[in-house]
């Protein structure tokens, strides 16, 4: 992931100075388009590769090892949140799969009740809500993915550093094989 830092970083940032992109759940915060899809460069070939094979890898047991279905990209995108920004509670259906890649990603909390940059999971279950547990945060590092659940509510809490804080995010869809 390292060898990859500075390219990932160099060409979201040329995308992100050339497209205005969309409003999703970034708020201070920029978020590519569909065209982003299209980017041809070796180092976003070599994170999409990656995250789908991590993917397959870590869905397997749960599709028979991929006999009889497949994992297909639906959509991936690239976040720059400036200083800050922050992501709105949101979730990713119709998807089955989503994830995060985490390109750059400074001045991130650590200590426990420190929730800067840390990306929060809902937990779905309101009785188990109601009563304290179940939510968790996590502080990403740079090269770190993350896989989870497309219906799984989460946010961004707000970015507080002074450099752009920089994450490929994916859908992937599990579909029958033909």
């Amino acid at each position: 992931a390292e060898s990859h830092s500075d390219g990932l970083t160099r060409v979201i940032l040329e995308h992100r100075a050339r497209h205005a992109g969309i409003r999703r759940s970034n708020r201070a915060g920029w978020h590519s388009g569909p065209e982003f899809l299209a980017v041809p460069d070796e180092h976003l070939a070599w994170v999409l590769h990656n995250v789908t094979v991590f993917a397959e890898r870590a869905l397997a047991r749960f599709y028979g090892t991929w006999a009889r279905h497949e994992l297909r990209l639906g959509s991936w995108w690239a976040n720059v949140l400036d200083p800050g920004g922050w992501n709105a509670p949101h979730h990713h259906l119709p998807q089955t799969w989503s994830g995060v890649y985490y390109v750059r990603v400074p001045d991130v909390g650590t200590a426990p009740d420190d929730l800067r940059g840390r990306i929060a999971f809902l937990n779905p279950t309101p009785v188990q809500s109601a009563f304290g547990g179940g939510n968790f945060a996590y502080a990403p590092r740079d090269g770190l993915t993350l896989l989870f659940p497309s219906s799984l509510v989460h946010f961004v809490h707000p970015h507080a550093g002074t450099e752009p804080r920089i994450s490929i995010a994916y859908n992937f869809n599990v579909v029958p094989k033909e």
